[in-house]
């Protein structure tokens, strides 16, 4: 009978699901084993939590004329059977697209290099740029919401429009109910209050969490959030502070996300949880383990995506964009080629993407590569990496078994490092082909393999290569293709003596 070796006992098994998320607040040798210290261009489908490769984008629109960046899209949905894309570029101008012909100016923006606070209500398109009043376009014709405040934020709730003013720092106006044209607070169904008084800070932004209205502040001597409870009647309403000490960064830099309103200020990305959890202040660090990652950047706009189950975060001069999944409370993060990337929306089941080129991208989900330019691919590099493994002494690796599944054909790796954390080794490479069966097992690297590897069927590698050192963490590469992965089991031995 085969003894084992007095050198290698305490054999373990590390489990690497995957299904924790980006971590970079904490040691990568302090993680959860489900945790990543490292994760481009990988998500979590609706509703699952394997961590899968993003699809490709689809080249969608050329720039605007006048090539300015689109800085805000938004999808207008007139009624229940038309919508249209809109988009507001740097240069002071709204568009709507008209396929196949293009852009179609729509208005000029009151303040170029303003992102424009965009919203629909009542099958209008209210736009909040800074003009003297908010604006109304309804498909055809664009006019002017007389009584409207000078606005750069709007947003909806319980049928009203709220908008902040330039005309009162502390100002909050909201329409009467259901009629954008009813700005008349004497005589009509209208509403202005203050959020606060003669604190020298400006409303900037709005959320909504159910029928409360979160008002951000913002100014030089110092940050504000109020909260304005909205319900029964008008004359019941009340106001009351959340927080001293943060704020959002602009208009656009907030989303209501599962049952919490996520918004990005000076500290990160944070979030305010339902009205249930309220206390004198709940500010929550929902993005705690992505904050590293901005770098004393701002984040320009948040997003949540339906089709997708999860919300895109776009950082100020970055190609990152930081990917949050509410239904496991875990993040990624994206990068499209380089490409700064400035917002997204929804339109029907279509996601599109734009930002500093001016180009207008839709995400292809059966697509493996991205269409950067008409006719101009680029594959998708995607890379997963775990914990760092560390035990008391020195390991030794003896076996790694990956369970994934190849969604397009493509490539990628599987490697270790070791404590310097740089210089990996191969344990695993691979050329997947779907549908040409399943290579159920593969021993020791087969990056010289002649049989493609299929997944008709959930594939498992095993690679017996040894490895040893005090510490470990597995890295999976992809440079082309899609992937999802599912496990990677790793056995370690401990080094005795």
């Amino acid at each position: 009978m085969a003894k084992s070796s007095v050198k290698q006992q305490g054999v373990n098994q590390a489990a690497i699901a995957f299904d924790g998320g980006l971590n970079l607040a904490d040691n990568p040798d302090a993680l959860p084993d489900n945790q990543l210290a490292d994760v481009v261009n990988m998500f979590y489908e609706e509703g699952r939590t394997v961590l899968t490769t993003r699809p490709g984008l689809v080249h969608a629109a050329e720039p605007p004329p006048g090539g300015g960046a689109v800085v805000a899209l938004h999808w207008f949905e007139r009624d229940a059977l038309e919508g249209m894309l809109v988009a507001a570029t740097s240069d002071g101008k709204l568009y709507r697209l008209d396929q196949p012909a293009g852009w179609v100016h729509l208005a000029d923006l009151a303040q170029p290099g303003l992102s424009p606070s965009l919203a629909t209500f009542h099958g209008k398109l209210i736009i909040a740029d800074g003009g003297p009043h908010l604006r109304a376009w309804d498909g055809e014709e664009l006019t002017t919401l007389a009584g409207s405040p000078s606005a750069t934020a709007v947003v909806e709730i319980g049928g009203r429009l709220a908008a902040n003013s330039a005309q009162d720092l502390d100002g909050v106006a909201l329409c009467g109910p259901y009629d954008e044209t009813d700005w008349n607070i004497d005589q009509g169904g209208a509403v202005f209050l203050r959020a606060g008084y003669g604190d020298g800070l400006r409303v900037i932004g709005f959320g909504v969490i159910g029928q409360d209205l979160v008002v951000f502040k913002a100014g030089d001597s110092g940050k504000r959030i109020m909260r304005l409870q909205t319900a029964g009647a008008s004359s019941s309403w009340s106001l009351s502070q959340l927080s001293r000490n943060v704020t959002a960064n602009g208009p656009r830099a907030m989303e209501f996300v599962g049952n919490n309103l996520l918004f990005a200020g000076q500290g990160g990305i944070m979030d305010l949880a339902g009205v249930q959890q309220y206390g004198d202040i709940q500010v929550g660090g929902v993005g705690r383990p992505v904050n590293p990652a901005l770098n004393g950047k701002n984040v320009a706009e948040m997003r949540f995506l339906p089709r997708l189950g999860v919300m895109l975060a776009f950082v100020e001069g970055d190609s990152q964009v930081l990917v949050y999944h509410p239904h496991n409370q875990a993040w990624t993060r994206l990068d499209f080629q380089g490409l700064f990337l400035s917002s997204a929306c929804q339109a029907g089941n279509s996601v599109y993407l734009a930002g500093h080129n001016g180009h207008l991208y839709r995400l292809g989900m059966g697509e493996s590569r991205d269409e950067v330019a008409p006719g101009q691919f680029a594959e998708i590099r995607a890379l997963a990496r775990s914990k760092v493994f560390t035990a008391q002494g020195e390991m030794v690796l003896r076996k790694t078994r990956l369970n994934c599944e190849a969604i397009t054909p493509g490539t990628g790796k599987l490697q270790v490092f070791g404590s310097d954390q740089v210089s990996p080794v191969m344990l695993n490479s691979w050329s997947a082909n779907p549908g040409l069966g399943k290579l159920a097992e593969a021993i020791g690297p087969v990056s010289d393999a002649s049989q493609p590897l299929g997944v008709s069927a959930e594939t498992q590698m095993v690679s017996r290569t040894r490895f040893r050192d005090a510490a470990m963490s597995f890295q999976i590469t992809t440079t082309s293709g899609r992937i999802r992965l599912r496990l990677c089991l790793a056995e370690i031995a401990q080094v005795r003596g």
